[in-house]
């Protein structure tokens, strides 16, 4: 038998025909809405991957340093060339994170910086910024001229550029310890990098030294170190970062070396059950709290 097509087998109603145009319609749609909505909402980081081989091309920024967030930054400033008046004066050692990020330094970079602040490190002329790792040389050039130092940590830059005669008499200058850099710690005998940086660690736990003695609780120095230091330093009890034994939290007091887990939870306890301290000599009432230990933890909080 003959097979034969039915002639109504591609005929479509009306209603199939405009079904299958509003179909054809989404996908057109849908196809071309990632375009649309760059066009609408562009990205103002969107990585232009043409543009970052063409300049890989050109040899204008290399592969190895080429990552996006580079590659991003370079571009802008290749687009929008900043004039010098875009910058202001600055002082490395005291500005904000977000006023890095103004000056277009990298997030990573940042954090960079203020890691090395944090661990006592400073800066002591404009070119010292060409020392911190992630930062490009460009940059630096672009920011170096903008750098203005605070005179105090200028002056102590010099211990490195004096002679050894000029170093034997700076060592003899009495050393503030609360106000005291790395590169100033450094320069007494027998305290190297490591050292410095453990006694301003401690210093830091504490909120500052009350007395020179309290050096010896400093991991690692040894009592010779300390015998030959102990008349070259002296500290500003004044300085000291005091707590508010009535306001602090538990999780900051128990932080204090002279306190600890087992005292801040009791400090915190009577002060609940009994109400704010009215004087600081009330926090002796308190079982725990006999005259050494208060004697060494009255350097550090307040009454308000």
């Amino acid at each position: 038998m003959e097979n034969r097509v039915n002639p109504h087998f591609f005929y479509f109603t009306k209603r199939e025909k405009n079904g299958i145009v509003i179909v054809l319609l989404l996908n057109l749609f849908i196809y071309f809405m990632p375009d649309l909505l760059d066009y609408l909402f562009p990205t103002v980081d969107k990585i232009d991957y043409k543009k970052i081989e063409e300049l890989k091309r050109l040899k204008l920024i290399t592969s190895e340093s080429a990552d996006e967030e580079d590659s991003i930054a370079y571009i802008h400033h290749q687009e929008s060339k900043k004039p010098s008046s875009y910058y202001q004066n600055f002082d490395p050692n005291t500005i904000t994170e977000k006023e890095w990020a103004d000056l277009g330094v990298k997030h990573k970079t940042i954090a960079t910086i203020k890691k090395y602040i944090n661990k006592g490190g400073r800066f002591y002329k404009p070119e010292d910024l060409k020392k911190i790792w992630g930062l490009s040389s460009q940059k630096c050039d672009e920011l170096i001229p903008f750098v203005k130092i605070n005179s105090s940590f200028q002056s102590v830059s010099t211990v490195t550029q004096m002679s050894k005669k000029e170093k034997s008499a700076y060592k003899k200058t009495i050393i503030e310890f609360n106000g005291a850099d790395s590169i100033l710690i450094e320069s007494l005998p027998g305290i190297g990098p490591a050292l410095a940086h453990r006694i301003i660690a401690y210093r830091n736990k504490l909120g500052g030294y009350y007395e020179v003695e309290q050096l010896k609780e400093v991991w690692g120095l040894q009592d010779s170190v300390y015998q030959k230091i102990k008349d070259k330093i002296t500290v500003n009890a004044a300085a000291i970062q005091k707590i508010n034994v009535n306001q602090v939290r538990f999780e900051q007091l128990k932080a204090h070396p002279y306190v600890g887990y087992k005292l801040a939870n009791t400090i915190i306890n009577f002060r609940n059950q009994h109400g704010t301290f009215k004087s600081l000599e009330d926090i002796q009432k308190i079982i725990l709290i006999n005259e050494e230990i208060y004697n060494k933890i009255s350097h550090y909080l307040v009454v308000e």
